[in-house]
């Protein structure tokens, strides 16, 4: 016979475990958003009693996952969460998660998406998706070589990069004219640069190609460096109508990527030339 206020099949013990598990959880992830904190702010922040809160605290210190001595002062993460981090990079292929990123890009954008790693003063695409019926589209660039600076994707890996790297890469760049609009001036490709790194996207705006549009984002690791670079590229006139919608979800899809790589920047960090 069921209680009146428990529905049958409902294990009590399980619902507890289930809200003790939802509040440890809330602490670990406000830990990994700051640093040390005290149990007062989180006590705060989270809105649990006193009581809870310390009885949360002493299972997750008890597991390995806090280092805190006790005190109310001073709370940290501990050396288990930083084993299931690295074991959690370990496993991650980055290459692998953006292509499956790049079949729903093509679905939802109806256009060819690309994925393009650096090698020296070139880019070589490694994955290209295009899952629509457009008669008139991207050809396929498997293998193939653009070089940096005429690219989205050249110049979002570029922006990524720090800016006094960047520069030197840029001084030993050899900035062929491939189409009326490639940019050879090193001038004005560290000026494109700079405001790819504000935007958090690069245009390449028919400079590989005459007729061809592409908005590129540089996906990073956890030290914040440029492992490779994605892309939506298309006819330039199909691309410029859409280009309200495409910098945005490529920039969101590379930040996706990236934050599975353990990048954590906020937009503010941004750095600047001096």
């Amino acid at each position: 016979m069921t209680s009146n206020n428990q529905p049958s099949g409902v294990d009590p013990d399980l619902d507890r475990r289930a809200g003790t598990l939802e509040r440890g959880l809330a602490i670990l992830e406000m830990l990994s958003a700051g640093g040390p904190v005290a149990a007062n702010e989180i006590i705060e922040e989270l809105g649990l009693s006193r009581s809870a809160t310390y009885r949360i605290l002493g299972l997750l210190r008890q597991r390995g996952y806090l280092d805190w001595d006790g005190s109310a002062d001073r709370i940290q993460l501990g050396e288990q969460v930083v084993k299931l981090g690295m074991a959690a990079l370990a496993s991650f292929d980055p290459f692998v998660a953006a292509q499956a990123y790049l079949r729903d890009l093509s679905s939802e954008l109806s256009e060819a998406a690309l994925m393009a790693v650096r090698d020296g003063p070139q880019m070589v695409y490694i994955a290209h998706e295009d899952v629509t019926d457009n008669l008139i589209a991207v050809r396929r660039l498997l293998g193939v070589r653009r070089p940096l600076h005429a690219t989205s994707l050249g110049k979002a890996y570029l922006a990524a990069l720090p800016i006094d790297e960047a520069d030197a890469v840029v001084d030993q760049l050899s900035l062929v004219s491939l189409t009326p609009t490639t940019i050879t001036d090193r001038a004005r490709l560290r000026a494109e640069l700079d405001e790819a790194r504000v935007r958090g996207y690069a245009v390449d705006n028919g400079e590989n190609e005459p007729d061809v549009m592409c908005f590129g984002a540089a996906i990073r690791d956890d030290h914040g460096r440029p492992v490779c670079a994605i892309s939506v590229a298309g006819p330039r006139d199909r691309i410029a109508e859409k280009r309200d919608v495409i910098p945005v979800r490529v920039t969101e899809v590379a930040l996706s990527v990236s934050r599975r790589l353990g990048f954590h920047a906020a937009p503010d960090t941004v750095p600047f030339r001096r």
